[in-house]
């Protein structure tokens, strides 16, 4: 296994708070990387989507050979209410998108968190599949749910706290005044600590479908209604009925004039990353905004028009990899690198784009993110990249080796640069984020598969075809490829990000099941 952190390029003014050249202000000091897991011992171990707010780590290896059946939890099914109130009501099964679970060790145990579309949050038993204990919501859960260690805590119980979203509530009105799909329980034993209410705006959704974290005595988060929250998730007031967490800044982030096509299709569903001393989020009103984090100013604002709902995804050498979904813009989807460290007008760096295609309410592009080995890569591999696209297709392309063509950006602008393709694989599509673990890539998509990947290393030649250079920059040169090792059959597609934890693979999938697999004694 291998696994280093190594120090991000936050000198590169990325986390200064520039705002696209602009004068730098004073704000509070750059995050540092999270520190790395160990498999033994007690802690939150993958704590949010992509698992730190850095959202490149997907748990610990080693990946199993197999994709055997360990042990399966019945997620269930429950009704949501349509996007508009003239749409009709559905039923959903088992988990989506983004879905991901969080791992913690506590007592020496191994435990699963993972929301579902029952309007039930999970605490799992990772060896036998045993429910501790399930708190429902109001309608169906998307969001990947948090973990952080409380500080403070007042006992066992509260020792952990667990945050996730929801939709706003099922089959409650948009203007109810009641919508709180944000809460708060305990890892414990799951009693509800509080519950967040989002406001109406010109967005048509009260959802919360992202992934926030807790940092420095703050939780960050973004909600569908445009609002971005620092909380203080230790600290509540009175609402309603029940309790609701102190809100120390917010900002709401719903575009402006060059988003009028969208109308009300405004969501904020993406995670943010922390870079520095900003952070970074996408917006479905078209822009990537980098936020001071000290309050949540706007001092980055990259502006593309589609609707984006994947997450930026920060890399080593200081670019953030974004999503781009084939809505609102004139050209193709696909996966864009920016470099926040530049003026807005000047941050492309190069875009991977993807084939159009309807699924859904899906033209093409990515909805997911991207997954990069940057946290197990020891220097000595050349830098991945990975995306699945709506077109069908599995793509892993080089974070930092160009191809001689060029292509046409989301809104056809011409001459972009394009990275090397390392693999192109057909998988039914997807909108969930493939993993890498080691040398591992594992992938759940709407082929009702997870496939299981060998990322296979040749050492080769400077000029070779496809010949990448290692990160490290000490001159070897290899080629990539891939080699499927296993696949697990399920019943229906999937729409979940997988998490890796010591030889076995969680993922819950949309035919009402959630899954570990792994290799059979």
């Amino acid at each position: 296994m291998i696994f280093i952190l190594l120090v991000w390029r936050a000198a590169a003014c990325a986390g200064c708070g520039c705002g696209g050249g602009g004068e730098p202000v004073a704000q509070a000091g750059p995050v540092p990387l999270p520190s790395s897991p160990a498999l033994t011992g007690d802690g939150v171990k993958v704590g949010t989507f992509l698992g730190n707010y850095g959202r490149r780590f997907y748990g610990l290896g080693p990946a199993p050979d197999r994709l055997d059946l360990l042990w399966k939890v019945d997620l269930g099914s429950n009704w949501s209410s349509g996007k508009y109130a003239e749409d009709k009501n559905s039923k959903y099964s088992g988990s989506g998108w983004t879905g991901q679970a969080s791992i913690v060790v506590d007592g020496g145990k191994t435990y699963v968190v993972a929301s579902s579309y029952s309007y039930k949050l999970r605490r799992i038993d990772a060896a036998t599949g045993k429910v501790v204990w399930a708190y429902e919501y109001d309608d169906i859960i998307k969001s990947s749910p948090s973990v952080f260690k409380n500080p403070s805590p007042t006992g066992p119980d509260d020792k952990y706290i667990v945050v996730a979203g929801s939709r706003r509530g099922y089959p409650v009105k948009i203007d109810d005044p009641t919508v709180a799909p944000l809460r708060a329980v305990t890892f414990g034993s799951g009693k509800e600590l509080w519950r967040l209410p989002v406001p109406q705006t010109k967005n048509y959704s009260r959802d919360c479908d992202g992934s926030g974290f807790f940092y420095d005595g703050v939780f960050y988060i973004g909600v569908e209604s445009g609002w971005f929250y620092a909380l203080d998730p230790l600290k509540t007031e009175p609402w309603a009925d029940w309790e609701k967490p102190v809100i120390e800044h917010q900002k709401l982030l719903l575009g402006d004039g060059r988003n009028a096509d969208h109308k009300d299709d405004l969501a904020l569903e993406s995670s943010a990353s922390a870079v520095g001393k900003n952070l970074y989020i996408a917006s479905g009103a078209g822009h990537v905004y980098g936020l001071r984090r000290s309050d949540l100013s706007v001092v980055w604002d990259y502006f593309i028009g589609a609707d984006l709902n994947g997450t930026p995804v920060p890399t080593r050498k200081g670019l953030l990899l974004q999503a781009v979904e084939k809505q609102y813009i004139k050209g193709k989807g696909g996966m864009l690198a920016l470099d926040p460290s530049k003026p807005a007008a000047k941050a492309t760096v190069w875009f991977a784009p993807t084939g159009n295609r309807k699924i859904g309410d899906w033209a093409g592009g990515v909805v997911g993110s991207a997954a990069v080995n940057d946290e197990y890569n020891d220097g000595t591999r050349p830098r991945l990249c990975a995306f699945n696209g709506v077109d069908g297709y599995l793509y892993v392309v080089s974070q930092d080796t160009m191809s001689t063509s060029t292509v046409a950006g989301p809104n056809r602008e011409k001459g972009l640069k394009t990275p090397v393709q390392v693999a192109k694989i057909w998988n039914g599509g997807a909108i969930s984020t493939p993993i890498i673990v080691d040398d591992s890539l594992v992938v759940a998509s709407y082929d009702q598969r997870v496939h299981l990947f060998d990322i296979e290393y040749t050492e080769s030649e400077k000029g070779v075809d496809g010949a990448l250079p290692a990160a490290n920059g000490d001159g070897s040169y290899w080629t990539v490829s891939l080699q499927e090792r296993d696949q697990f059959f399920a019943g229906g597609g999937f729409e979940s990000t997988p998490t890796v934890w010591d030889g076995r693979i969680y993922v819950g999938c949309r035919d009402g099941w959630f899954y570990c697999l792994g290799d059979k004694p």
